[in-house]
């Protein structure tokens, strides 16, 4: 459940792109425990799940523009 709660609060807040730094300390306050190295790979799972997008070093919520990604 707390994974669940966690990658809705992530792609909510990478409707704008963030680098992992930003999401890292915008969810600091609401995950005091959570790692940059958990963080991370919740990111990953979630973009070969294809809701998450990596572009130019920042992380963003939905598929990439070029699909030859």
């Amino acid at each position: 459940m707390r994974e669940r709660r966690l990658e809705g609060h992530i792609l909510s807040l990478l409707q704008e792109a963030l680098s992992l730094e930003e999401l890292h300390a915008r969810l600091q306050p609401l995950y005091p425990g959570l790692r940059k190295a958990t963080l991370f790979a919740l990111l990953v799972r979630l973009r070969r799940e294809g809701k998450v997008a990596f572009l130019e070093g920042r992380f963003l919520a939905g598929k990439p523009q070029d699909a030859d990604l």
